[in-house]
């Protein structure tokens, strides 16, 4: 499936990237039971953007080598660019707030 895409990570920003139509995750929720999505179109994109996330990879890695190059030209441009990081806050629900 090709389409745009974008994250929070880069606001404002979008590019082209190519994704299986269809995706079939298996893992666990957050009490240990075991859980399967299954998605196509928009919310097999979220799935592997989101299970992306959680193996450090951003979707700009995974853009062809002349778009990446766009990528990162944008992202040197972007009017957040260069400005300090945001303050990182501890999630106040007990079971993401510490550490297990």
């Amino acid at each position: 499936m090709d389409g745009d895409e974008g994250c929070l990570s880069l606001p404002g920003l979008s590019f082209e990237l190519k994704r299986p139509e269809r995706v079939l995750a298996v893992g666990q929720n957050v009490h240990g039971d075991p859980i399967t999505i299954e998605g196509n179109g928009l919310m097999s994109r979220c799935v592997q953007h989101e299970t992306d996330h959680l193996d450090g990879v951003l979707f700009i890695d995974r853009l062809d080598q002349v778009t990446k190059k766009a990528a990162m030209k944008a992202i040197r441009e972007a009017e957040w660019a260069g400005q300090a990081l945001p303050a990182v806050k501890v999630s106040p629900h007990p079971l993401f707030g510490r550490a297990r």
